[in-house]
C-alpha cells in the first residue's frame, strides 16, 4: 500500500446530532474510486464512491479523506487473523 488518507475518528455527536469528528491523523492505505453497492450497518443499500484497503481500525461513521465510511470488512488470512479491512465511503 503506497497511498495515505486522513482518517478522524467519530467521537461523538453535538446538540443537533451532527456528528463531531477529531483531529484526524494520517495512514496508510490503498484507495480505488468507483461506484459500488453495499450494505450499511442497518442492511440497507447503498451506492458508495470510494474504497480503502488499511490495515488499520476503522468503524462505521467516521471519515477517511471526508467521506463518511458506512461499511467495514474484516480480511482474514489463511491462519485465521485479520489482516486488513475493506471499507466502503460514501
Amino acid at each position: 500500500m503506497h497511498q495515505t488518507c486522513v482518517h478522524k475518528r467519530r467521537v461523538e455527536a453535538d446538540y443537533y446530532g451532527d456528528s463531531v469528528f477529531d483531529e484526524g491523523v494520517e495512514i496508510v492505505c490503498r484507495r480505488e474510486d468507483g461506484r459500488r453497492l453495499v450494505l450499511d450497518g442497518n442492511g440497507r443499500e447503498v451506492m458508495c464512491g470510494a474504497r480503502y484497503f488499511l490495515v488499520d481500525v476503522v468503524e462505521p461513521g467516521d471519515m477517511l479523506d471526508g467521506r463518511v465510511v458506512v461499511s467495514v470488512v474484516k480480511l482474514v488470512g489463511v491462519f485465521g487473523s485479520v489482516e486488513g479491512f475493506d471499507v466502503s465511503c460514501l
